[in-house]
C-alpha cells in the first residue's frame, strides 16, 4: 500500500512528551525558537530556519510538475566550508554594515552594526542557537541542541528548478567585492522565505557568483527600493576561531526569555527515535550527526516556520563537508497539510503525496506517511534531495 494512506496513531504520544520537555527546558532554562534567525537582513526576514506545514485546510491541487524540470543542473558552484562576507546594506534610508561568519554546517555568525553598535546578531554552534538582544547588549540562547548554521544560504542549486516555475529570470553579469556573479530577477527578498514570481509591485535582483554567495541584493516595491546589500569584501576557507560562535556576555533574564520561547529542542533519545517511521539509507560521503526532538507550544508557523501549534518533530542530520542534508519526521495534532506557499505537487512511486517548495536558503521535499504526520527533507540540491525521498525505508 502506498505510504500517507493510514492515520498516525503516535500524534497523542509525540505530544505529551512536549509537555515533559518544557518542564526539563524551564528548569535549565534553555530553550526558544526553532530556528529564530534574528534577522539582520531585511524588514521582511522570518524568524527560522526549518520549516513545519500548516494545519490542513481545503484548496484546489494543482496538477503535478514534472520532476524532470526541477532537477535540471543548475550553474556550477564550487561551495567553500567557510566564508566570511562584509555587506554595506542601506534600508530604508538608513545605512549599516553587516558580518556574515559562516562555517558549514552547523556554525555561524551573523552581525549587523551601525555606527559601531551591534544592533541585531544571531550565532549558531553545535551547541545552541542564540540571539542578540541590543536592549540588554547581550546574547540569549533560544534553542539547544544541533541547528544548520543560521542564515547560511544556498542560493544557486535550487535557481533551475525555480526558473522552470516562472520564480525568477536570468539576467547578465555584474562584479561585486572584486568577483564576478550572475544576476537572477524574483519577487520577494531571500530573507521573505518562500520565493515569487517578480512582478511590477515587487521584485528582488541577487548576484550570486560561483562559489554559491550572495554578493548583491536589491529588493524593489513599487519601483522603490527597500533595501540594497553589497558585498564589500569576501574571505574563502578564512581561519575562524571557534570561539566566534559562542559569543557572550549571555543575558541571564526571565522576561527575555519568556518573551521567545516558542519552541521545544531536546536530544532525541532511543524511545524517541522508536517512533520513527521511515530508515533513512545514510548516502554516499555523508556522515550521520545526531537527531533532535522538537515541539511547539503555540509559536506559530511560516516559511521556515516554529512548529506550529500541536506539533512535534523528530530532526535526523546528516553532513558531508559544507552540505547539510536534514530529514524530518513532523506530526501535527488534526491532520497536515503538506502545500506551502511556493510548493508544487510531483508524483514519486510508492508515495501517495508528495510536495516541492524551492527557496534560497534550502529547498523541501514533503512526502505525506499519515493524516497527522509526513517526512521532510532539507537541502540545497534537488536532484540529491529527490533520490534521498525514493530510498526512504519503512521503519519495522
Amino acid at each position: 500500500m502506498a505510504r500517507g494512506m493510514r492515520i498516525h496513531p503516535l500524534v497523542p504520544a509525540l505530544l505529551a512528551v512536549v509537555v515533559v520537555g518544557v518542564l526539563v527546558l524551564l528548569v535549565a532554562a534553555t530553550s526558544g525558537d526553532d530556528g529564530a534567525d534574528a534577522a539582520p537582513t531585511t524588514t521582511a526576514s522570518t524568524t527560522s530556519t526549518s520549516t513545519t506545514a500548516s494545519p490542513t485546510t481545503t484548496s484546489t491541487v494543482p496538477d503535478p510538475v514534472a520532476i524532470e524540470a526541477l532537477v535540471a543542473a543548475g550553474p556550477a558552484v564550487d561551495a567553500p566550508q567557510a566564508y566570511r562576507i562584509a555587506y554595506d546594506v542601506v534600508e530604508n534610508g538608513l545605512p549599516r554594515t553587516e558580518e556574515w561568519t559562516v562555517r558549514r554546517p552547523y556554525e555561524s555568525l551573523i552581525l549587523s552594526r551601525r555606527d559601531g553598535r551591534v544592533l541585531s546578531g544571531t550565532a549558531t554552534s553545535r551547541a545552541a542557537l542564540q540571539t542578540y538582544l541590543s536592549d540588554r547588549e547581550g546574547w540569549l540562547p533560544i534553542q539547544p541542541e544541533l541547528h544548520r548554521a543560521a542564515f547560511d544560504q544556498h542560493p544557486a542549486a535550487a535557481v533551475a528548478a525555480m526558473e522552470a516555475l516562472g520564480l525568477v529570470e536570468r539576467l547578465g553579469e555584474e562584479t561585486h567585492a572584486g568577483r564576478t556573479c550572475a544576476v537572477y530577477r524574483t519577487g520577494q527578498p531571500l530573507s521573505a522565505g518562500n520565493p515569487t514570481a517578480p512582478s511590477d509591485s515587487e521584485e528582488t535582483e541577487v548576484c550570486i557568483d560561483d562559489a554559491g554567495l550572495v554578493l548583491h541584493e536589491r529588493w524593489e516595491i513599487g519601483g522603490s527600493v527597500v533595501v540594497e546589500r553589497t558585498a564589500t569584501s569576501v574571505e574563502l576557507e578564512p581561519e575562524i576561531d571557534p570561539a566566534a560562535f559562542t559569543p557572550g556576555p549571555v543575558v541571564d533574564d526571565a522576561d527575555a526569555l519568556s518573551r521567545l520561547f516558542t519552541t521545544i529542542a531536546v536530544r532525541a533519545d532511543e524511545e524517541t527515535l522508536a517512533r520513527l517511521e521511515t530508515v533513512v539509507p545514510v548516502p554516499e560521503g555523508y556522515t550521520e550527526d545526531g537527531a533532535v526532538f522538537r515541539a511547539g507550544d503555540g509559536g506559530g508557523s511560516g516559511a521556515g516556520g516554529t512548529a506550529t501549534p500541536g506539533s512535534a518533530e523528530i530532526v535526523r542530520f546528516y553532513s558531508s563537508g559544507p552540505f547539510l542534508l536534514e530529514v524530518a519526521e513532523v506530526f501535527v495534532d488534526g491532520g497536515a497539510d503538506l502545500a506551502g506557499e511556493s510548493a508544487v505537487p510531483v508524483e514519486i512511486e510508492g508515495w501517495a503525496e508528495v510536495w516541492f517548495e524551492p527557496g534560497f536558503r534550502t529547498s523541501l521535499l514533503r512526502g505525506r506517511t499519515g493524516d497527522g504526520s509526513y517526512v521532510e527533507l532539507r537541502h540545497h540540491d534537488v536532484a540529491f534531495m529527490f533520490d534521498v525521498l525514493r530510498s526512504l525505508q519503512p521503519a519495522d
